[in-house]
């Protein structure tokens, strides 16, 4: 203050002496004065403060004056207190620790530029973790505070490094879940609470809120380094966090605001997803396990399904009644879905609890890149043909219910319904049922562990990304699904009852691929031609994709006496993904291939071909095998190189070494094929008509491609996913000449299938297998864990 300065009165005001009251009557905004005034004395108290009780006095008075007068001293933050910050965040004093929090939180909301220094600063980031770790629930309600502010003025994905904190938070998550009131408060049947015991759980609720907005932050590879068991603990507390939330949210006597948690649900559901991720999951079931429990004991006995009916015919695997407790495998699905109890409670046993299992991309392999798609949709209702169908087909004896002679399907909910009472949901599943309808449930490998423990288990098997499980439960005299194929391999587990299976010939040689039309159904087909089993408890039936069939419970007087009158199953769904198809394989062996071209491996490569012309005719390869996929059935079956075999004993190595074998002739009879029918005048027409039109739908299949890595100069690799630019470069540089082009290429691809090495593609196939499977792995711990799996 200047010395002439007077007061409202007009007597000329002391000057006062003392550190504090300097710092007070500091008049510029600049950093200035505050490293003249301010450090020093921050400085002095901050080196001391361990010996003196003065010193830590004198420097919380300081640090009171900053935030309650001088606030704008904090845009920009000083980078002086920046540096002096880490010390004081440390101090042995327990005012100075929570007032350096408070003032960090006060600069990241005064400005982002202060809020940036935060962020940045690794030593301010270690002592907030200590801060964090502080008995004094001041300084702990201060350091949440501080990176609630931080957090919320930046926006999710700034600098910070919320990773820092994740794993200290998990640890007071932990605590928090073990003190009486807050259990008392989560397991009671009331949203009421006391404003003394709210007021008493307000560190709490800043603890949950804080964790639940650093999680979300952070990218979920950087979860992986916090223990198994304190995100096992965090996840059980956050997942009763949330059911008590969705009381709290539609409750008319909830408390004022400010004393309940302030996440919304869909922010507290994405936590428990991308922590759930950080878990080895499913609960570890061996690929031998399941082989054993759906083939049988011989290690010959998959290597005779693969040879003689994988994608070719029907089989029915047929088990002795009564042999539960001797396949652990039926035992624990039989304990899953409660299979003693009545109807009405094996309804209850697979509805309640659900929640919506949102689809996510075939070919996506960053489950960030998901989550940020997905918003606010984690955790959401299920929602009608979806996750759920309810649906009966007509009795066709019925003239009305025929459509050129298909019986049609009845459904008892509208399409995209969503169900957000639980109880009123479960309530109509039960009366449907009893009126004939059949209860079809999807993605059960993302609801139940043990069923996610089988799933994993048989894509391990079959070297696939992901297997899906759906469970039908159907009344007596009953059809659910119409007469229909699937375009993927299914393997039906009768768990209780039995039903009848009429399964017909694929009469085309081409296997129905993933995510392609279906097909209109043959009307001409003959209801006495089909192939006709009736599976009781335990049997298994494999139906190949393409296959028609269907599916009743009116199976007979005779077995209805001796099984029952409803039928519970499960399929296992074997979906083949585009790169995992032999066609998928041979793009990947091509791509292989091309990438040591351009690192000059390939004793066949041609030095007078440049970088960019190899990618350009690789290319042109790359469209010519897929229109010969459309000639050859060939190329749409399953490429099982990567499939798992137990390799303990001879026996089983001779099996494993003879499935290898297949898979190898395979492949040499497709590169034989390529060199004799690919067709560059044919690939050439095509990548013109999409260049004129403008048009890259054609060509979007190549997408899966970028996820193969490319090395060489960014200006020859290819954006698989905008194509374009790439076709029209390619008609502009051959299109003049084509017979010289044609002569080129020719030469490309003799070249390849001369020197391909089958290892070498074998080696990138399981490498994108593995990429797929992790996201895949990723997607279905998150949805286990919004399904309940760590309640307990």
């Amino acid at each position: 203050m200047h010395p002439n300065a007077m007061d409202r009165s007009g007597k000329r005001k002391k000057r006062k002496e003392s550190g504090d009251e300097a710092v007070a009557e500091g008049p510029s905004p600049s950093s200035a004065p505050f490293d003249r005034r301010v450090f020093p004395i921050l400085l002095a108290a901050a080196q001391t403060a361990r010996q003196s009780g003065n010193s830590a006095a004198l420097a919380a008075r300081v640090l009171r004056h900053v935030l309650s007068r001088s606030l704008q001293m904090l845009s920009p933050l000083p980078d002086s207190l920046v540096a002096l910050l880490p010390r004081l965040l440390s101090s042995s004093c327990l005012s100075v620790d929570a007032l350096s929090c408070e003032l960090l939180g006060a600069a990241a909301l005064q400005s982002m530029e202060a809020g940036e220094f935060l962020a940045s600063d690794s030593g301010i980031a270690s002592g907030l973790v200590r801060a964090l770790g502080s008995r004094n629930q001041r300084v702990t309600e201060a350091a949440c505070n501080s990176i609630w502010i931080s957090r919320r003025v930046q926006l999710v994905g700034s600098v910070l490094q919320p990773h820092l904190f994740c794993r200290r938070y998990c640890e007071h998550l932990y605590l928090f879940s073990q003190v009486e009131s807050i259990c008392e408060f989560i397991n009671s049947g009331t949203t009421r609470l006391s404003k003394r015991d709210a007021e008493a759980n307000k560190i709490s609720y800043l603890i949950i809120d804080t964790a639940v907005l650093l999680v979300n932050s952070c990218k979920v590879e950087k979860l992986q380094s916090i223990q198994q068991m304190l995100v096992r603990n965090a996840l059980s507390f956050l997942y009763k966090i949330w059911k008590k939330v969705q009381l709290l949210r539609s409750s008319a006597n909830c408390n004022n605001r400010k004393y309940q948690l302030q996440s919304r649900e869909s922010e507290i559901t994405k936590a428990i997803f991308r922590l759930s991720t950080a878990l080895a999951y499913p609960a570890c079931l061996e690929a031998d396990v399941i082989r054993k429990s759906i083939f049988g004991q011989a290690e010959s006995n998959f290597e005779n399904f693969v040879l003689a009916y994988w994608e070719k015919s029907p089989n029915l695997y047929r088990r002795k009644q009564n042999t539960q407790n001797d396949d652990p495998v039926f035992a624990a699905l039989h304990s899953a879905f409660n299979l003693g109890a009545a109807p009405d409670a094996i309804i209850e046993s697979f509805i309640k609890g659900l929640a919506s299992c949102p689809p996510i991309a075939s070919d996506e392999l960053d489950i960030n890149s998901f989550l940020g798609e997905v918003h606010d949709s984690l955790g959401n209702a299920i929602k009608y043909r979806q996750d759920i169908r309810i649906l009966r087909t007509q009795d066709p004896s019925d003239q009305t219910s025929k459509s050129k002679g298909c019986a049609m399907e009845e459904h008892f909910f509208n399409d995209g319904t969503v169900f957000l009472d639980e109880d009123e949901f479960t309530k109509k599943c039960k009366h449907a049922f009893k009126n004939g309808y059949s209860i079809a449930l999807r993605g059960m490998e993302f609801r139940c562990e043990k069923v996610a423990a089988i799933a994993s288990a048989l894509a391990d098997l079959f070297g696939q990304p992901s297997v899906g499980a759906n469970i039908y439960f159907s009344p007596a005299r009953s059809q659910g699904l119409a007469r229909h194929y699937d375009d993927h391999c299914v393997l039906v587990w009768q768990l209780l009852g039995c039903k009848k299976w009429m399964i017909w010939p694929n009469p085309n040689p081409f296997l129905p691929r993933l995510y392609e039309p279906f097909d209109r159904l043959d009307d001409t087909i003959d209801d006495n031609s089909g192939r006709v089993e009736i599976l009781h408890e335990e049997d298994m039936l494999y139906v190949p994709r393409g296959y028609v069939h269907e599916a009743h419970t009116d199976v007979g007087e005779s077995q209805m006496n001796a099984y029952g009158v409803y039928s519970l199953h499960l399929t296992l769904a074997i979906e083949v993904e585009p790169p995992f198809e032999w066609e998928g394989f041979t793009h990947i062996a091509l791509h292989c291939w091309v990438e040591k071209q351009k690192l000059g491996g390939c004793s066949q490569f041609d030095k007078s071909m440049t970088k960019d012309e190899t990618s350009l005719y690789a290319l042109v390869l790359h469209v010519a095998i897929m229109m010969l996929s459309d000639k050859d059935p060939i190329f749409r079956k399953a490429c099982l190189v990567a499939a798992k075999l137990p390799s303990s004993s001879s026996r089983a190595m001779s099996h494993l070494k003879a499935l290898r074998s297949s898979q190898r002739s395979i492949f040499d009879e497709i590169i034989k094929n390529i060199e004799k029918n690919c067709n560059f005048k044919e690939a050439l027409e095509s990548i013109k008509l999409a260049v004129q039109e403008k048009n890259d739908e054609p060509f979007q299949w190549m997408c899966w491609l970028r996820h193969l890595p490319q090395g060489g100069d960014a200006d020859s690799r290819i954006d698989f996913c905008n194509i374009m630019e790439v076709l029209e470069e390619f008609v502009e540089a051959f299109s003049s000449n084509p017979e010289q082009a044609l002569v080129s290429f020719t030469g490309f691809k003799s070249r390849f299938c001369k020197s391909v090495v089958y290892e070498d593609a074998c080696q990138s196939f399981e490498t994108l297998l593995q990429m797929y499977r992790t996201t895949r792995n990723q997607y279905m711990s998150g949805m286990l864990a919004l399904h309940g799996a760590h309640v307990n």
